[in-house]
């Protein structure tokens, strides 16, 4: 009875997502869609039609992937996942190296079927669009660095929950503490050590939009004397701008394809919009709600490993076998929590536009909107529905109409 509860849950929660995306393909790609009346004069047809093209290949290559990552999912939990740790448990009799061996084939094996899909969306899909601006050798150096970076950070958090669940009896308690320990080194780490590996940042040198922004963050309590632009454009043609870090690792960065394609005006904006953010404690907000989703998974998960479920559904007796059966069923639960955050974060964009009025007119941010969802080519007619269920930022005409209240 579990084995078809186990089943019918993963397998509603994956093909859901799959009727959402396809739902809002041909809804937003259909020829019956117009240019919004917000967007008229600032695109033409013929750009409106190429939006709708690069949706249309984003959501096929997409689809594809994610019809792949199922089906080899149910082999992984029906064949796999029990012979993997039999041959983990014939050669070696440490459970730690077992784990080690077990979670690095089916990292191996997910990496092998993401890098084609990879590939393609970075030099068919976005070279087609324009976006690409990545060399093969880029790719291939930066697919190196993230392999490097994988194995020594996943390495050493198997090792950590591991050594958390041999040694306590009520290891809920320890594997969450480690979980959440880690995402705290990882926020100081990744602005100082990891983000650096793949770009290159360097202090903004226009003083006097590096002055406004600066007295923008000061006033929101993110207080930095520095701002950096980051060559994203060796990579994309995309635009951002991010806080991120804390204490003395904490950075402001610009895309250079911002700077680029922006007047500081627009750029003030979009900055006192991020800033909002920051100010109105959306960041600490997100992070309390993450850190409960995560201990109320790790204690299901807990139960689900120290009940016989899985051993009399699957065969499996390890530990590290168990644990990926039980966050498979409980992640697929879980994915249906994520319509909420969602929700919540719409609801924090709506608010950090409305503070970015405090220092600029809302003509500049809705300017800098257009801007953005016409170079980037976004979808200007998402499925109502996918958009309430999937979309972290509200729509476009959304952000306009509420910036013109």
């Amino acid at each position: 009875m579990f084995l078809y509860i186990f089943l019918g849950i993963y397998l509603f929660s994956e093909f859901f997502d799959i009727f959402l995306s396809r739902l809002n393909l041909n809804y937003s790609t259909s020829p019956l869609r117009e240019i919004p009346d917000e967007m008229k004069g600032e695109i033409t047809w013929d750009e409106f039609e190429r939006s709708k093209e690069y949706t249309a290949d984003k959501n096929l290559i997409s689809f594809a992937s994610h019809i792949l990552t199922v089906i080899a999912n149910i082999l992984f939990i029906l064949f796999i996942f029990p012979y993997v740790e039999n041959f983990a448990v014939n050669l070696t009799d440490n459970i730690i190296y077992q784990s080690f061996l077990f979670f690095g084939f089916f990292g191996v094996v997910n990496y092998i079927i993401s890098l084609p899909f990879n590939y393609i969306n970075t030099f068919k899909i976005e070279q087609k669009f324009g976006f690409n601006k990545s060399t093969m050798k880029t790719f291939i150096i930066d697919n190196i660095k993230s392999i490097v970076l994988s194995v020594v950070l996943g390495a050493g958090m198997i090792y950590l929950i591991m050594e958390g669940i041999l040694t306590f009896e009520n290891w809920w308690i320890i594997v969450s503490l480690i979980i959440i320990g880690v995402q705290f080194i990882a926020s100081w780490l990744y602005p100082k050590f990891i983000m650096p590996l793949f770009n290159k940042f360097t202090p903004l040198e226009n003083e006097n939009l590096k002055n406004k922004l600066v007295n923008i963050a000061k006033d929101a309590g993110f207080d930095v004397s520095k701002i950096y632009v980051m060559d994203a454009s060796k990579r994309t043609g995309h635009s951002n701008a991010f806080f991120s870090g804390f204490g003395k690792t904490k950075k402001i960065v610009l895309f250079d394809t911002l700077l680029e394609n922006h007047d500081e005006d627009e750029i003030e904006a979009i900055f006192a919009h991020e800033a909002g953010h920051y100010k109105l404690n959306h960041i600490i907000k997100d992070l309390f709600f993450s850190i409960f989703l995560m201990v109320s998974i790790v204690l299901i998960v807990f139960f689900l490993t120290e009940s016989n479920f899985l051993t009399e559904t699957f065969g499996v007796e390890m530990i590290y076998t168990k644990l990926t059966y039980s966050f498979i069923f409980v992640g697929s639960i879980f994915n249906f929590v994520g319509y909420i955050l969602s929700a919540m974060s719409r609801k924090h964009e709506f608010e950090a536009d409305n503070y970015s009025k405090k220092y600029k007119d809302p003509q500049h941010l809705i300017r800098a909107l257009k801007k953005l969802s016409k170079s980037n080519l976004s979808n200007l007619n998402p499925h109502p529905l996918y958009a309430k269920l999937n979309y972290s930022h509200p729509t476009l005409i959304e952000r306009i109409r509420n910036l013109k209240r």
